[in-house]
């Protein structure tokens, strides 16, 4: 395969962004644009004027007519597993924004259509080859401070000012709020450093005067005993963010990008740059043209779902404790 054909579907600012990292890949071409407002394709195609000519398409199942390789996803996430399946059934790769889906049921219906296509799964969970990430992954994985004991995570945004009268705050086409949103890429990556299996949740959400979950504290108990308190503030006045992970014989500390490791002994060690990364719209080509493996699988939409709602139904719950999955 010389060149890898893209459908891109739904054409706001995510997929805006998506289109610069693919269009500098040499091996794509974009075959067609998808969105039911003629609006944001007129403002893909300036941003892009060498995406005049492409066809357009109000309608997914139209645009599927076109012949093309692959699709990349950016719609609002009540409609992600629908247009998932569709296109792994047309005998396309996919790579999907986050959330994946916003329900369970829908998680393993994705995982089954893709199981059944034979295809390259995806989704954008950047975060899978950002060093320091990727640094703690593999750390945790040689055991180099034993077993995680303890693991501390804080995301705040001003979500709720910035997402205020747009479709992230209508549970019929988000499917709930900050946490299966900007949280979602918080509990995607604690998972998949650690790779703890979450056993039970403790939840309590706050919608702050809106329709969705706008700041959420939860306490997490895993197979064998880990814990975890996470919190997710997406009425705060900046975006802040830091996340700690104790082990046996050592911690690494995470606070706005910049990695702290202490070791048993106390010493401690700052690592003010990382090399390596990439883009997960590179991962996604490469894996199509058989040159690496997708780094963030259905299987990491699936572990977050399950997690999140256990935590909306804790929630609802005045706080009980949910057993997850």
């Amino acid at each position: 395969m010389e060149k890898v054909r893209i459908t891109a579907i739904g054409c706001g600012g995510f997929m805006r962004y998506r289109l610069k990292n693919l269009l500098q890949i040499p091996e794509v071409e974009v075959v067609a644009l998808v969105d039911p407002d003629p609006v944001q394709i007129d403002r893909t195609q300036q941003a892009y004027p060498e995406l005049r000519d492409t066809p357009t398409f109000a309608d997914l199942r139209e645009s599927l007519k076109v012949a093309s390789d692959a699709a990349t996803i950016a719609t609002p996430h009540t409609q992600h597993a629908q247009q998932v399946i569709a296109c792994l059934e047309s005998g396309r790769h996919v790579i999907v924004e986050k959330p994946m889906v916003t329900s369970t049921e829908d998680a393993h219906r994705v995982l089954e259509a893709r199981d059944r296509s034979g295809k390259q799964a995806m989704i954008s969970y950047q975060r899978h080859l950002q060093p320091e990430y990727r640094f703690i992954r593999d750390r945790l994985r040689e055991k180099a401070y034993g077993e995680v004991r303890f693991v501390q995570a804080l995301l705040s945004q001003e979500w709720k000012r910035f997402t205020m009268g747009t479709w992230r705050q209508d549970p019929a086409l988000s499917g709930g709020g900050m946490l299966n949103d900007s949280g979602s890429h918080m509990l995607d990556v604690l998972l998949w450093m650690t790779d703890l299996r979450p056993e039970s949740v403790v939840a309590f959400c706050d919608n702050r005067g809106t329709e969705v979950d706008i700041d959420t504290a939860m306490s997490v108990r895993f197979v064998g005993g880990a814990l975890a308190s996470i919190t997710i503030a997406g009425d705060a006045h900046c975006w802040h963010e830091d996340t700690t992970i104790w082990c046996e014989r050592g911690s690494f500390f995470l606070r706005g990008g910049k990695l702290t490791t202490v070791d048993e002994a106390g010493n401690k060690f700052t690592a003010d740059h990382l090399v390596g990364g990439g883009s997960t719209d590179q991962n996604f080509i490469d894996a199509i043209l058989g040159r690496a493996e997708v780094v963030s699988p259905f299987e990491c939409g699936l572990r977050v779902i399950e997690l999140t709602e256990a935590a909306w139904k804790s929630s609802a719950q005045g706080g009980a404790a949910i057993r997850v999955g």
